[in-house]
C-alpha cells in the first residue's frame, strides 16, 4: 500500500475514533457530575470516585479499540504501533484539554490534528521498522492458501 493512501486511510479512521472517544468521555463526565451529587452527601471523599474510574477505563479502552477495528476494516494492516502511540497520546495529552475546558473551533482542530498525527506517523513508520515478512501483503482466504 502506498504511503499517501495509508496515511489517508489512517486519518480517515483516526478522526471518527477521536471524536467518538471525546463524545463518550464528555457525556460520561456530564452524567457523573449529576450522579455524584447524592454520593457526596454521604461520603465527601469518595463520592463518585468509582464512576470516574469507570469512565476513564471505558474511554481508554474505546479509543484504541475503535481505531484498531476501523483500521482493520478499511484494510490497513500492521497498525499496532499506530494504535499504541495514539492511545498513549490520547490518555497523556489530548483527553484532558478536550474534557476540562470549553474549546474554540481552532483549539478543537488543534487537538484533533495532534491526535491524528499521533496515529498517522506511526502507521507510516511501522512498515519501515518491521521486516517485510511480518507485514501481510494481502488477505489470504483458507481456500486460496491450501
Amino acid at each position: 500500500m502506498d504511503y499517501p493512501v495509508r496515511a489517508l486511510k489512517t486519518a480517515a479512521v483516526a478522526v471518527p475514533a477521536i471524536l467518538a472517544a471525546w463524545w463518550l468521555l464528555d457525556s460520561m463526565y456530564a452524567l457523573i457530575e449529576d450522579a455524584t451529587e447524592a454520593d457526596r452527601a454521604r461520603s465527601p471523599f469518595t463520592g463518585g470516585l468509582l464512576h470516574y474510574y469507570a469512565a476513564g477505563v471505558a474511554d481508554l479502552v474505546l479509543q484504541p479499540l475503535v481505531l484498531w477495528v476501523g483500521l482493520r476494516l478499511i484494510g490497513v494492516r500492521g497498525n499496532h504501533l499506530a494504535v499504541a502511540v495514539s492511545a498513549f497520546v490520547w490518555s497523556s495529552t489530548t483527553a484532558g484539554p478536550l474534557l476540562k475546558s470549553v474549546l474554540s473551533p481552532g483549539e478543537a482542530f488543534w487537538w484533533l490534528s495532534v491526535q491524528c498525527v499521533a496515529a498517522v506517523l506511526p502507521s507510516l513508520l511501522q512498515p519501515k521498522l518491521f521486516p517485510d515478512s511480518t507485514q501481510p501483503d494481502q488477505r489470504i482466504s483458507k481456500r486460496d492458501a491450501g
